[in-house]
């Protein structure tokens, strides 16, 4: 269930050690001051940084109209360690020879926003057809903080479904609801594969309102899998690994990752919504404009009084 183009969001709080009260985020230059530490940490971060055991890099391309309280621009990521022949898909001719050393870098954005007067900030983060580079990010991230600030600790805490429930996304009327199998049981082949082989395909099954109509809220649908989430999973006795709900948010189709595997759940997919460059990727205006949508949709649900 890979999105093409994916949004990871996460809630940022700074903490004592063996503390895990969120303080309130300054900007004193203190260890609080978070946005002078994510901006400090993205500025000496613009050079690559290769981890050999994964065969990965990256670096920050941070965008000169960031201002006082965002961060945002590009993480440039890639992958090296093999050869492979990069051929016209239509000519099937070799137009390069791809070398060990070489690195296939692609553009990811990324977006720090640190809103004032409050206990936490919100990170972005872009995948492309499941590639993303963010959990070494905020490992480093983390890792470069505890040593600036000793007695403090950084916390990344990715958003699920549940934690912004009430916000607008989640709050939204369900269109679609899919299940999906990574490998599909060997008793329904014959139903479903015609001649197809198992090993490669998913298998999908999508409960489709009819027009006019809604499944309910994703908020609803939230509820009622939360308490038996493997049942939620569970259809025509074959038990799914994941599920995605496609939701109505104004005038704008999205995808959410509701349950399955936490890598997606909570991945929001931004494929439909964001207009492409002649490369292939989102361009920058339309995918930093989804993003602010979406953070302030979730600081708004976030900051509310807690009841």
């Amino acid at each position: 269930m890979a999105f093409s183009i994916g949004l990871r969001v996460y809630q940022v709080t700074v903490h004592k050690e063996n503390d895990r009260t969120p303080l309130l985020l300054t900007g004193d230059g203190s260890a609080t001051d978070a946005h002078k530490f994510l901006s400090d940490f993205v500025g000496e971060n613009v050079n690559a940084n290769d981890h050999e055991d994964l065969q990965r890099s990256w670096f920050f391309e941070k965008k000169s109209e960031s201002s006082v309280n965002n961060i945002y621009g590009y993480l440039r990521y890639g992958t090296y360690g093999f050869e492979s022949d990069l051929i016209d898909r239509k000519t099937k001719k070799s137009n390069y020879k791809r070398k060990v050393g070489d690195l296939e870098e692609i553009p990811l954005y990324f977006h720090f926003w640190t809103p004032a007067k409050q206990d936490f900030a919100l990170a972005a983060f872009q995948s492309f057809q499941a590639r993303s580079c963010v959990q070494v990010v905020i490992g480093a991230a983390c890792a470069t903080y505890a040593k600036k600030h000793k007695g403090y600790k950084l916390f990344f805490r990715k958003l699920m479904p549940g934690d912004v429930k009430s916000s607008a996304l989640y709050s939204a009327p369900v269109k679609q609801l899919t299940l999906v199998k990574k490998q599909i049981p060997q008793n329904k082949e014959d139903r479903y594969l015609f001649d197809f082989k198992p090993e490669e395909v998913e298998f999908e099954i999508s409960f489709k309102a009819k027009r006019r109509r809604t499944l309910g809220s994703l908020a609803s649908l939230l509820d009622r899998s939360s308490s038996n989430a493997a049942q939620a999973l569970r259809f025509d006795g074959i038990q799914f690994d994941q599920a995605k709900a496609e939701v109505t948010v104004g005038n704008k189709r999205r995808t959410v990752g509701v349950l399955g595997y936490s890598n997606d759940a909570g991945v929001i997919e931004l494929s439909e919504s964001v207009q492409y460059g002649t490369d292939g990727h989102p361009s920058f205006a339309s995918i930093k404009y989804e993003t602010e949508q979406i953070l302030k949709d979730f600081h708004s649900t976030l900051s509310k009084p807690k009841k």
